[in-house]
């Protein structure tokens, strides 16, 4: 067996909501069951197995999902407070606060860090606030070994290793500090979320409590074929409420903006497109990125580990959360709780002996503690 001097792990998609149950009733927008699977990951990788072992942990992306939290008393519906996006966070720690010490005790040793590349389920952490009350659930010794990215930027933390959440390459998702981030006469911050979080939480949070798969399902198109047949009355509804949220709030907000029909159509086009075919985005990032040898992403909740001509690598982490998977040609639709590995013979590596110091693989975490049951939710 090899000794690697580095150990990148990779998880996304979690979705960390406020827990299963809150206000005593059950969470119906709660989507992460499997919070002792996800106690057990972090336990296990600072356990005498890896004593004195360099480990970093990215979290690539909606490990904590601030959409399926609609319960903060001041909830603006246009801009988002930053108040109430730290109150959200404290519901969403209080109802996975096993989770959180889970983490805190891998960070605990010297040799263990954590950096978390924030999504789009996640972007309220580009407030400063909400960055804070993050950092705050550990303690101040610790801080320094829990990083937050929270730039659109890619996270490099080796020669040719890159990290990004993936909704950069959807318009729908795109959120940038320049431009999601306004300030009131009060000068109090609000984040301005792009257009896919807004319906996120205006259709399909309206629809969850009937239809509780309503956001597990992929690809969206054949469950609505399916669904007009088998399911028509709620299929129907749930069509017209896409149409008329994407006229009212798209069409005529850009329709508004004085664009000339030819820009808006293109616009909206863009827009729609919805999970790009990821081997196109992958060649396009390598050829921007021409240093970069392997690729690590989130985002679609596809495990996805492709392996090109010229030796680079394009790895999904895919989801913990439940995905039914409608298209058959799908080759990972089984795969839960994956995870991404890079392990590091030599630190001090340069970019001509990548391959003979790298290696990567896309994993399935099975758990260390053998549960007597399985949450019928996931």
């Amino acid at each position: 067996m090899q000794n690697f001097e580095k150990i990148i792990l990779s998880i996304s998609d979690t979705h960390l909501g406020a827990g299963e149950y809150i206000l005593g009733k059950k969470n119906v927008y709660e989507d992460f069951f499997h919070d002792q699977h996800l106690v057990d990951f972090f336990e296990y990788h600072c356990s005498d197995d890896f004593s004195g072992q360099e480990v970093e942990i990215v979290i690539n992306g909606d490990f904590l999902d601030f959409v399926s939290v609609p319960y903060v008393q001041f909830f603006d519906n246009e801009f988002w407070s930053e108040e109430a996006s730290v109150e959200k966070l404290k519901l969403i720690h209080k109802g996975h606060i096993d989770v959180f010490k889970a983490m805190e005790k891998f960070i605990e040793q010297e040799d263990k860090k954590i950096t978390y590349v924030i999504g789009n389920h996640d972007a309220e952490l580009i407030l400063p606030n909400v960055r804070e009350q993050l950092l705050s659930f550990f303690s101040k010794p610790l801080r320094s070994r829990f990083q937050i990215h929270w730039t659109n930027d890619p996270y490099n933390p080796a020669p040719g290793i890159y990290f990004q959440h993936g909704h950069q390459y959807e318009k729908a998702h795109q959120f940038d500090e320049s431009y999601s981030i306004v300030t009131s006469k009060k000068n109090k911050r609000y984040f301005l979320p792009p257009w896919g979080t807004y319906y996120c939480h205006h259709v399909l949070n309206k629809y969850k409590p009937e239809r509780n798969h309503v956001n597990q399902i992929v690809p969206i198109r054949n469950y609505l074929i399916h669904g007009l047949i088998f399911d028509t009355l709620f299929t129907a509804r749930f069509i017209f409420s896409n149409i008329y949220y994407f006229a009212v709030m798209r069409f005529w907000s850009l329709y508004l903006s004085k664009l000339k029909f030819k820009k808006i159509f293109k616009d909206i086009r863009e827009e729609l497109v919805l999970f790009e075919n990821y081997e196109k985005v992958t060649r396009k990032f390598f050829q921007s990125f021409d240093q970069a040898r392997i690729l690590l992403t989130g985002h679609t909740h596809t495990p996805t580990y492709r392996l090109y001509q010229d030796g680079t690598v394009f790895i999904n982490s895919g989801t913990w959360t439940k995905v039914i998977n409608m298209d058959n040609t799908s080759s990972a639709r089984d795969i839960n709780l994956a995870f991404a590995k890079v392990e590091i013979l030599n630190k001090n590596y340069v970019l001509k002996d990548f391959h003979r110091n790298v290696r990567s693989d896309l994993l399935e975490w099975s758990g260390t503690s053998k549960l007597p049951y399985k949450v019928f939710n996931t």
